[in-house]
């Protein structure tokens, strides 16, 4: 270590030491930035697409090699030998290159994001002839080897600008004032991560170049890159969170979409269904019929039990209105009636309702208390019992209903669809309130459907 130091320099050491460190942080930075790109191309991963994603890594790798060729040039410095020859030129041939690599890296981010995207025909070809005068340059940084234009060595390796070296280094300064001055004068037009990475990353490098006109030993380039590099991280992890806020919302409202188109599909099925089957002709029939089983109680009940399930059934199909808890409540009633004319003492019904003023969709409770006696307790000789509540909590209402059946029973294959179809229907329904979910709890002593509904969200009557 110490031969290396008296060797270099302590300036020259310094600036190694730095550059390692760098190296290992835009090592880090391009491995997230590799993998999140990744993740946005592998389809089995719910991943949020950043924009700039691609540019950025390509910029963070060109930075890690623009860094190694500088390593890789000064470490040999006077020092004698064929290897140490080589090394020096080649690293400080291709250190010339990614750094004009990184110049025209930004001038087509301007071509392609503002120019481009904004269809600014001019400022395409303004940035177009700026590209193509970075050619000279190049072909001067060609002949250096051999001409010593831009730099060359001495017989102990040690670096020196040539000539015509403050040509190419305005040439740098003043391409990257034209980025800025292009941010600056459409910067209502830019979206502002990518205002934020190319003010990031032609500012500070631009810092660098005027600190680096004077030679001292240290580049400031270098440091300067790397900076900018770290900045425009901190600036892509805070970028990357909001598209995931805002990506979530948006799923969130295509969902509520959805949830409201398949509703409205279900309603003009339902109105047709409704057309075909002539509900008020039932509903006359019916009460035709109790009228003439006066003498009879429990045939009177039924019927009426039975119309009264018809009608909650042809209201909630061919509208889509909120209904009172209790309403709802009723038709659950009326059902559970009617099938107690089939279970007898095999179906037993708790309540346990805390709280009834508030609103829900029509057919939201029924299907569920349904699915609890038909595919929860229904299958079992022995019947079971079936559990409703509600109340509050936490600003929320919970509805309950449990059955205490076995999650191990064995439906049919048309049983089990038919659960799922209702199961959907409801799910459906509480989506188009906006503030409402159901969950499903499956387990060895029965199944919990329960309905959480925010009160914030206009749950109230």
């Amino acid at each position: 270590m110490q031969d290396l130091i008296a060797r270099i320099g302590i300036p020259l050491f310094i600036q190694v030491v730095i550059e390692i460190w760098n190296g290992l942080f835009l090592l880090i930075m391009i491995f997230t930035l590799t993998l999140g790109t990744r993740l946005n191309t592998d389809s089995a991963h719910a991943a949020v697409k950043v924009p700039l994603t691609g540019e950025i890594l390509i910029f963070y790798i060109a930075i890690f090699f623009y860094n190694l060729m500088n390593v890789l040039g000064i470490l040999p410095s006077n020092s004698v030998g064929r290897l140490s020859y080589w090394m020096v030129r080649i690293a400080a041939f291709l250190y010339y290159v990614i750094g004009a690599f990184q110049t025209l890296f930004f001038l087509q981010l301007i071509k392609k994001h503002v120019a481009e995207k904004h269809e600014l025909s001019l400022l395409k070809r303004a940035t177009t002839i700026l590209q193509v005068l970075n050619i000279p340059p190049l072909l001067l940084l060609c002949f250096t080897p051999l001409t010593g234009s831009l730099y060359y060595f001495n017989e102990r390796n040690e670096y020196f600008r040539g000539p015509l070296f403050f040509t190419w280094h305005m040439v740098t300064i003043i391409l990257f004032v034209y980025i800025f001055a292009v941010c600056l004068l459409f910067r209502n037009q830019i979206d502002r991560f990518l205002r934020q990475v190319i003010f990031t990353s032609v500012l500070i490098p631009m810092c660098g170049f005027v600190l680096n006109t004077n030679y001292s030993g240290i580049s400031f380039n270098n440091i300067s890159v790397s900076v900018s590099a770290l900045i425009i991280f901190l600036f892509y992890e805070q970028h990357r969170t909001e598209v995931a806020v805002q990506s979530a919302h948006q799923l969130d409202q295509a969902q509520m979409l959805l949830a409201e188109k398949q509703l409205a599909l279900e309603q003009s099925k339902n109105e047709v269904l409704m057309a075909q089957i002539q509900p008020h002709f039932i509903n006359n029939s019916l009460m035709a019929l109790r009228s003439r089983c006066r003498e009879d109680p429990d045939l009177y009940e039924s019927i009426t039990n039975f119309s009264r399930y018809l009608r909650s059934h042809f209201d909630g199909l061919s509208d889509t209105k909120m209904i009172t808890f209790e309403q709802e409540m009723e038709n659950v009633e009326a059902y559970l009636a009617l099938e107690r004319l089939n279970f007898e003492d095999r179906l037993a019904v708790e309540y346990d309702i805390d709280a009834d003023d508030f609103l829900v969709p029509a057919l939201s409770v029924q299907p569920l208390v349904e699915n609890a006696v038909r595919h929860g307790i229904g299958t079992y000789e022995k019947g079971g019992t079936v559990r409703i509540s509600a109340h509050r909590a936490d600003g929320r209402i919970c509805i309950e209903i449990i059955d205490d059946g076995s999650g191990k029973s064995s439906l049919t294959q048309r049983q089990e669809k038919r659960k799922g179809i209702g199961i959907e229907n409801v799910r459906a329904r509480l989506q188009s309130m906006q503030n409402a979910k159901l969950e499903i709890l499956r387990g060895d002593h029965g199944t919990t459907a329960r309905i959480l509904i925010d009160e914030e969200g206009g749950a109230q009557q």
